[in-house]
């Protein structure tokens, strides 16, 4: 699904939960779109979710505080909603899960809005506070990684997102790091990738094995 449309789906939550029933005020062109496509349902000048976009407006919504979490309580940053922002739409896989467990099952988002549960949380949650998760959970930055590890991508800095997407770094994905010296010889998808240390720096990742591959 297009970026556009997933952001209207993500603000007719947020009006929900605002108590304006039904959405008003969205982009006609996009509502239509989503309306063809069994999402929503225009009525009362205003759209409503079907079942199909009920749950995946939920999985969007939860994926975005998910992320504003991490980068508000383990990297301390202030441009959470921004962050948060730039990797959503580029998550694979199951990195909510993933993420959501690393992260403790959060209720809320920094903003004190509610982070929609998954099945991974059971009776799991914990109350957002700020602690040494970056160290606790083995996250690091890739320039750290030694060779030999094979590590998962959390999070890329903004400013290389765009050049690291392209060769299909991004969060969730996995990495073998084949050489450290003089530059990071890392492999991604079979493919060698060759990334400066400058680059290395802004990438976390998660080390999943230290194993040297045969």
């Amino acid at each position: 699904m297009e970026r556009e449309l997933e952001d209207i789906l993500e603000e007719i939550w947020k009006k929900r939960e605002m108590k304006e029933i039904p959405a008003k005020n969205l982009d006609p062109e996009k509502l239509e779109i989503l309306r063809k496509n069994g999402f929503v349902v225009i009525s009362g000048g205003g759209a409503f979710f079907t079942k199909k976009g009920e749950q995946t407006a939920r999985d969007l919504v939860r994926r975005h505080r998910l992320w504003e979490v991490f980068f508000h309580d383990v990297l301390g940053m202030k441009e959470f909603n921004e962050m948060a922002n730039s990797v959503e739409h580029e998550s694979t896989g199951n990195i909510d899960e993933s993420l959501c467990s690393f992260l403790g099952h959060p209720q809320q988002c920094p903003d004190g809005k509610p982070i929609p549960r998954g099945a991974c949380c059971g009776k799991h949650f914990r109350r957002r506070s700020s602690w040494g998760l970056f160290e606790q959970r083995g996250i690091k930055r890739l320039s750290d990684v030694e060779k030999g590890t094979k590590v998962q991508v959390v999070c890329v800095h903004e400013k290389f997102f765009p050049k690291l997407s392209s060769l299909g770094i991004i969060p969730g994905s996995i990495i073998y790091i084949k050489e450290t010296f003089p530059g990071v010889i890392a492999d991604v998808d079979n493919t060698e990738i060759a990334l400066d240390k400058e680059i290395c720096c802004e990438i976390l990742v998660q080390v999943i094995s230290n194993q040297q591959e045969e």
